[in-house]
């Protein structure tokens, strides 16, 4: 009789296996971190194959969405290592794109507001896969070698809205996420 109870519970296992993302290597972030006087800014941009989805999608009257984070960090050392490093600055900054049939143009929007609108594909994939130099806060900048950033993209190539989202938690298809990278900051680094 146990044995018709273990059988039972297999099916179930199998389905919650299915239902685990699998990580892709096909996404990734490049982040760079710079230095204007006391400034320090991030950009992060997005290295992935999925600008034919969402042409697509955008062809076919849907939205993409891609999220960009950008942390600054500085690094704890000595005696107060040991509970990590502080985190400074978090910024999160979104963008929605869409094509406008009557005016034949993509047009992206960050975080609400009208970022761009561009005719030709390239020019529109290089913004909206692309977030340059958001600020993220002052240090001095002899302190700059203690300091880092970490970055990552989340990108929907079709944006799905509430409460259809829930969809993202089981199905890998729908959002991919690249892994954090690093930026060091650098003493003298600064760009102008």
């Amino acid at each position: 009789m146990r044995r018709s109870k273990a059988k039972g519970y297999i099916p179930i296992l199998v389905f919650l296996l299915l239902l685990t993302p699998v990580p892709s290597s096909a996404q990734e972030a490049r982040v760079e971190a710079s230095i204007r006087g006391q400034r320090v800014y991030g950009s992060v941009e997005y290295v992935g194959s999925h600008s034919q989805e969402v042409l697509a999608s955008l062809w076919d009257g849907l939205k993409a969405e891609i999220t960009f984070q950008v942390r600054l960090y500085r690094q704890n050392r000595g005696f107060f290592a040991f509970i990590g490093d502080r985190l400074l600055v978090e910024r999160r900054v979104s963008q929605i794109a869409y094509f406008d049939f009557f005016e034949n143009r993509y047009k992206i929007q960050r975080d609400g507001e009208p970022l761009g609108e561009y005719a030709a594909e390239a020019e529109f994939l290089d913004s909206f896969f692309s977030l340059a130099s958001v600020e993220l806060g002052k240090i001095e900048p002899s302190g700059a070698q203690n300091h880092y950033l970490l970055g990552r993209v989340r990108m929907m190539p079709v944006k799905i809205i509430a409460p259809l989202n829930i969809i993202t938690l089981f199905s890998s298809g729908t959002a991919f996420t690249t892994p954090w990278i690093e930026a060091k900051l650098k003493a003298g680094v600064e760009e102008q």
